[in-house]
């Protein structure tokens, strides 16, 4: 077992990791497009979508816990959003306006974030699951403010600096759609410095054993009892009902 690694190396990245795409995708894809003259309507039509997949991610999240390791699928998750956001700058459509919907790079943008989407939507799944397994109860307590920390800082950063940044050399260049591929380019850059750190940092519990040796009917009948078991829980409706009114405001 080689989980008595210090937490202090490897859950600040990994809760930072986690935030970075998915404000990638759900906030500076629309800051992107709008940026570049996209009408708020075909805006909101294209790019509200794009969240889906933290939606419906329970619908997959079992196979995540049958099939492989929480280790694998978060190193995996995180070599497929790299070179998914590598791919963003050479794909980025130079129309601007109403015009950007009638190109074909503007369907591979989209395609390359929804991929970034439903990996990183992956990874959140893999990342709570692998926080569980790695640490024991008194320290999960311990970090739970210092994940929720570097969430919150991965916010700051896709929200504020990387936009900024855009900003920045859209006005020195007065170029828009240079300004967002630096700025794209960098943020590939970044993510896989720490995909490539997170090959060695991470440890390897015990706990988190590969199950890959399963048929595909014993991976089946486990994605049914994991519904089924989670719905026989007790009083599982009022506490449904109340985390969905919990995040009601957000």
């Amino acid at each position: 077992m080689n989980s008595d690694r210090n937490p202090w190396l490897w859950i600040p990245t990994l809760y930072f990791a986690e935030g970075i795409p998915y404000f990638i995708v759900n906030n500076i894809s629309v800051v992107m497009f709008k940026n570049m003259g996209m009408p708020n309507g075909m805006l909101a039509l294209y790019t509200s979508l794009l969240y889906l997949p933290w939606v419906i991610k329970p619908l997959w999240s079992p196979f995540v816990d049958i099939i492989r390791s929480k280790r694998w699928w978060i190193i995996s998750m995180q070599v497929l959003m790299s070179a998914a956001m590598f791919m963003l700058p050479f794909f980025l459509p130079q129309a601007t306006g109403e015009a950007i919907k009638d190109t074909p790079l503007f369907f591979v943008t989209l395609s390359l974030f929804w991929i970034t989407a439903f990996a990183s939507a992956t990874h959140d799944i893999a990342a709570d699951g692998f926080y569980m397994l790695g640490l024991d109860s008194g320290t999960q307590s311990e970090f739970v403010g210092i994940r929720s920390t570097f969430y919150r800082l991965s916010s700051i950063f896709g929200q504020g600096v990387l936009v900024a940044l855009a900003g920045m050399v859209e006005t020195r260049t007065g170029d828009v759609h240079h300004a967002w591929k630096l700025t794209l380019a960098l943020s590939a850059m970044m993510f896989s410095v720490i995909t490539l750190y997170h090959t060695w940092s991470l440890p390897r519990p015990s706990a988190d054993r590969m199950s890959s040796d399963m048929t595909a009917k014993e991976i089946f009948m486990d994605f049914g009892r994991t519904f089924v078991t989670f719905f026989r829980k007790r009083n599982v409706l009022i506490a449904m009902l109340f985390m969905l009114r919990y995040r009601l405001p957000e």
